[in-house]
């Protein structure tokens, strides 16, 4: 019982986030919480580690919620943010996001951003990285705010990106982009998750 109402509260969430989504005109077909490149693609249940892209408020808050949505929900090894700092004794560090070649399917890293990744995961030695990027722009004179989610995972050995996400909304100061920041978190989660057959029995 306490699955199933906790299931109906994530998807109650997941729908009113939905129609904050949906209040920015133009922008509502192109929300994408996750999706693979190439369907075919398996993911394994393995080691994976979120990366915040950069120190800023918002994006370290992501990435501890993302860490916190995966390691309560899948049957992955979900290193903490707290692991993270630790093996790479820098974190986080700036990287760089582009405008990517493929709207479509987009790569976010700038430049020597990929190789900056790469080099983070021969200290982490993790299979996947979850790399996270988020932008809060002011509208007008308000205190409302255009939040931006943007990621991309990259799978390892072979070093290849994997998937992205994309997701925006609008919220105000304080409480409400943090809501905002751990409903995306929820159902990039769910799309991850469910892609990679990877939910935790009983959830």
């Amino acid at each position: 019982m306490k699955d199933a109402l906790r299931n109906v509260n994530r998807a109650v969430g997941i729908i009113l986030f939905l129609a904050g989504l949906g209040s920015l005109a133009g922008c509502a077909t192109h929300h994408k919480p996750f999706e693979l490149f190439d369907e075919t693609t398996v993911i394994k249940s393995s080691t994976i580690a979120v990366i915040s892209a950069n120190s800023s408020e918002s994006t370290v808050w992501l990435a501890d919620a993302l860490t916190r949505e995966l390691r309560a929900r899948s049957t992955f090894k979900v290193f903490s943010q707290a692991k993270v700092g630790l093996r790479l004794g820098k974190y986080p560090v700036t990287i760089k996001k582009g405008q990517p070649a493929t709207p479509d399917k987009p790569v976010w890293f700038g430049k020597g951003g990929k190789a900056k990744v790469d080099a983070m995961e021969k200290q982490l030695k993790a299979k996947y990285l979850f790399v996270v990027w988020t932008e809060l722009s002011r509208t007008g004179t308000s205190a409302s705010y255009n939040v931006r989610v943007d990621a991309n995972v990259v799978e390892y050995p072979k070093r290849r990106v994997i998937g992205y996400s994309f997701l925006s909304g609008r919220g105000s100061e304080g409480d409400a982009i943090n809501k905002m920041l751990k409903d995306s978190a929820a159902m990039i989660a769910d799309r991850f998750i469910r892609a990679a057959k990877a939910e935790t029995r009983g959830k």
